[in-house]
């Protein structure tokens, strides 16, 4: 760590939420399809360009239920879009039921984004899908110590992609160290079931909260939030922690 050249930006992360309808998080497809149907002008609303080829760089818009609230996040060409949408919004259609939106707020934050000097831990709010058709088969048969260094090479390469969709360079990436703490849970998507992770991660780079790392992390997938206050080192953490 004490070679690594740190460097941090300010990057702009807008937050638009919605105090009803109370939703739960695999409510979300629903909640982003309707909007996506609603403004399919807007290709970054539902990340397909020209018909049904998809766009494969960092969502801009990312849609997600935290604490039971429908949430949207916009970053970079998603603000400009979310600036223009959201007095529109005035009601979501889940499955035919139509919810009236009478409050809803939206805020626009500066923070810090990049490689630091110093460990951070965060957490998945909502659980991190790490693993795509290519790369299940070799985690499943790996052994138990091997397939943490998978996931934590495959995060790495997460921030990475995260960092291109703030146009962001790091400037040593060798020198970005993860250390991870995560348990398997099986989740359901497109009615296949899904290996997902849950639990904490240690990493010498910012993340601003509620961004989304990983596949499908427009649909909320992959969610973190910093853990305040923690004494871990850059050590280890225990397994599930």
């Amino acid at each position: 760590m004490k070679n690594a050249i740190a460097k941090t930006i300010s990057v702009k992360v807008m937050i638009v939420t919605f105090n009803e309808p109370r939703m739960k998080p695999f409510d979300t497809p629903k909640f982003r399809g309707y909007l996506s149907a609603k403004y399919k002008d807007y290709h970054i609303i539902h990340n397909h360009i020209e018909g049904d080829r998809f766009r494969y760089a960092y969502p801009s818009i990312q849609f997600k239920v935290l604490q039971q609230k429908p949430t949207i996040i916009g970053i970079g060409e998603g603000i400009d879009v979310l600036k223009k949408v959201f007095m529109d919004i005035m009601q979501i259609n889940i499955n035919g039921n139509v919810y009236n939106i009478d409050e809803k707020s939206i805020q626009l934050k500066s923070l810090p984004f990049g490689m630091t000097n110093q460990p951070v831990q965060y957490k998945f709010l909502l659980p991190w899908m790490a693993l795509n058709q290519n790369n299940h088969r070799k985690y499943v048969e790996l052994p138990w110590n091997e397939k943490r260094k998978f996931l934590e090479k495959i995060l790495r390469g997460n921030l990475l992609s995260l960092s291109k969709g703030f146009k962001y360079t790091i400037p040593d990436f060798d020198n970005i160290h993860v250390q991870t703490g995560l348990k398997a849970v099986t989740r359901k998507f497109k009615n296949n079931k899904m290996i997902c992770l849950v639990g904490k991660f240690l990493t010498n780079f910012l993340i601003p909260d509620y961004l989304g790392i990983g596949k499908q992390a427009a649909r909320g997938f992959g969610t973190v939030i910093k853990v305040k206050d923690h004494k871990e080192k850059m050590g280890r953490i225990a397994e599930g922690n």
